[in-house]
C-alpha cells in the first residue's frame, strides 16, 4: 500500500510542480512584482512563491514531527500571522533563487516521502488551517496548495 501511495502522490507532485514551473519560468522580470493579493500587505508573484517555498518546508516538518509522534503546532497558532512574516524568513531571493530553491525543497519533500513505512501515511498531526490530518493528507495539501497558487498567480498576470 505504501508504494502505492509514494508512487500517487509522486506524480501529483510532479504534476504541480511542472505546472508551477511552466509558468515561473515564463515570466518577465517585471513580472515577478505583479501583485496576486491586495488585501491587507500585497503580495506579489515574488511573495507568493515564498510562501510555497515556506509552506513546503514546514508542512515537510510537520510530517517529520508526526511520524516522531511529536506535536506539529499548537492549537490555536496564527496561520495569519505567520504568513504574514513569509519575506522575514524566506528573505529578498532573486526569481533564481527562489527556483532553485523549490526544486532542492521538493528534492527533500520527496526524500522523506521515500523513507515512509505503510504504518507512517496514517500517522496524524495538527494543519494550522485544516485541523488534525493524517501524513497521506499533508501531501494532499502540498499538492492542492501549489496548484491553487499558481491558478492565483495566472488570474493575477493575465
Amino acid at each position: 500500500m505504501s508504494a502505492e501511495r509514494k508512487t500517487h502522490w509522486q506524480q501529483k507532485l510532479v504534476e504541480s510542480r511542472a505546472a508551477l514551473l511552466a509558468l515561473l519560468t515564463s515570466l518577465s522580470p517585471s513580472q515577478w512584482a505583479q501583485p496576486v493579493f491586495t488585501e491587507g500587505d500585497t503580495w506579489t508573484v515574488t511573495t507568493v512563491v515564498s510562501h510555497l517555498l515556506d509552506s513546503e518546508k514546514g508542512m515537510s516538518i510537520q510530517i517529520h514531527k508526526t511520524r516522531k509522534g511529536e506535536e506539529t503546532i499548537p492549537e490555536g497558532f496564527d496561520i495569519n500571522r505567520w504568513n504574514a512574516s513569509v519575506q522575514k524568513r524566506v528573505g529578498d531571493l532573486s526569481p533564481a533563487d527562489l527556483l532553485a530553491a523549490l526544486e532542492s525543497t521538493r528534492a527533500k519533500t520527496l526524500e522523506v516521502m521515500n523513507s515512509l513505512k505503510d504504518e507512517d501515511w496514517s500517522r496524524t498531526g495538527r494543519h494550522p488551517s485544516r485541523g488534525v490530518i493524517t501524513i497521506d493528507q499533508y501531501y494532499e495539501t502540498i499538492y492542492g496548495h501549489e496548484l491553487m497558487h499558481a491558478e492565483d498567480m495566472k488570474r493575477a498576470l493575465a
